[in-house]
């Protein structure tokens, strides 16, 4: 599995390993938004540091898009923080904020320690 969901108190660290491809990202999204913690959950860090590459289709993220939505009406309060130096992850999430398409406040990081303190994370070791 090129992901791995880590549950802490106010919230959840997703790491991405090897090659992530859009079904394994909707996966991700799902099981994070299905969980029963995902209510009161402050952040979410979602880190691609570790992933060779992503493979996304259109469709995928408009699945991940879709779920996001429901998401939001359950916990609007979660914050989403992402990072990669990927340029290819990178323009996406831009697009998608530039374009409103995510409803959750969500960041663009190149480091989990600047992720982790806009996030509201305590610094982990993972």
């Amino acid at each position: 599995m090129p992901y791995l969901l880590i549950w802490e108190h106010d919230g959840v660290y997703k790491k991405f390993t090897g090659v992530v491809t859009g079904d394994e990202l909707l996966r991700s999204v799902n099981e994070v938004a299905n969980d029963m913690q995902f209510g009161k959950a402050r952040y979410e860090v979602s880190d691609y540091l570790g992933a060779e590459s992503t493979e996304f289709s259109q469709d995928a993220l408009n699945e991940v898009r879709a779920v996001r939505i429901g998401s939001f009406q359950r916990n609007p309060r979660i914050r989403v923080a992402i990072v990669t130096r990927d340029p290819q992850i990178q323009q996406r999430i831009f697009s998608t904020i530039a374009t409103r398409l995510t409803l959750h406040q969500t960041q663009l990081f190149s480091d989990v320690v600047e992720a982790n303190l806009w996030a509201g994370r305590a610094a982990k070791a993972v």
